[in-house]
């Protein structure tokens, strides 16, 4: 069952979350087919948009579209996020899902190179009371997805951040996936900052931990080097939720036109749509179409 977990180090001065999204990721991964490789950049791009559901969404109904786009065989991977109360709801999808690229020489899943090392990541916040929005652009740095979100964080939250973000795959699909994130109060010293960057040093990576079963609370006393974390919430869920319908689709369809509708329905008597984030398929018939057109 995925976690999801916030904590408090060295008595307030650090604040971080840590998650376990194994099934959500095999949920994704079932939905759009992914390959080994692509389950991989796929599943550090859902996890670290889930844990900003819970941790930049303030208020029920904002949204978060993150938008990655890199050189690499993968195109864009695209996400949105929403809150409802303790739950951040995302949906993704990937441009390119089938790619897979050979191990590096390391062993290691080559996400970078499926992404790409040039290119951006954008993040749109839009607000749904104030109905602002506001954007934050930044160029890759790796591809490897957690550095590129380190560098949003850093760049245009000025929020300093140690982020992990890691999924193990096998023959049978997704066999851990999870991250951590880890921010410093504005009280925090040196000393903090020092026994922080000592303990990551010593500690495995967070695929490991997951596929050893470790705990987040264990994860957390890891990463940190505090053995006396503070839980402060652990009734936290990310979940993948697509909110298609027919109804959206029509409207796609008349937003298309009046002549290039009619085009579909004198060609092709009918139309199907898939959705790109869940790919149900919606199906529309003649007199479905000739209805939509007498709309427009």
């Amino acid at each position: 069952m995925d976690r999801i977990e916030k904590y408090l180090a060295y008595n307030g001065k650090v604040s971080l979350i840590c998650v376990n999204t194994t099934e959500l990721i095999e949920k994704i991964r079932k939905i759009h087919d992914l390959t080994p490789t692509t389950t991989a950049a796929m599943g550090r791009f859902a996890t670290i948009c889930g844990i900003m559901g819970l941790t930049s969404i303030k208020e029920n109904d904002d949204s978060i579209t993150v938008q990655l786009k890199g050189d690499g065989p993968i195109g864009s991977i695209v996400g949105i996020v929403k809150r409802e109360n303790n739950i951040s709801k995302i949906k993704t999808y990937m441009q390119n899902p089938l790619v897979e690229l050979p191990l590096k020489s390391n062993g290691k899943i080559d996400v970078g190179g499926a992404v790409g090392h040039v290119g951006y990541l954008n993040i749109i916040k839009q607000s749904a009371i104030t109905e602002s929005e506001y954007n934050g652009l930044v160029p890759l740095v790796s591809g490897e997805i957690a550095e590129d979100f380190t560098e949003y964080f850093a760049t245009s939250e000025q929020k300093p951040t140690v982020l992990a973000l890691g999924v193990l795959v096998n023959k049978d699909g997704t066999q851990s996936a999870g991250g951590y994130m880890i921010n410093l109060m504005p009280d925090a010293t040196e000393n903090e900052i020092t026994k922080i960057e000592e303990a990551l040093k010593m500690a495995p990576s967070i695929s490991e931990l997951l596929s050893e079963n470790k705990s987040l609370e264990e994860i957390a006393k890891r990463v940190t080097g505090d053995k006396n974390v503070q839980l402060l919430e652990n009734d936290l869920e990310i979940k993948f939720d697509c909110d298609c319908s027919k109804d959206k689709f029509e409207k796609g369809l008349i937003s298309i036109g009046k002549d290039d509708l009619t085009k579909i329905i004198e060609e092709d008597g009918k139309a199907e749509i898939v959705c790109q984030f869940c790919n149900k398929k919606y199906n529309f018939n003649k007199e479905e179409l000739e209805y939509l057109l007498k709309k427009i």
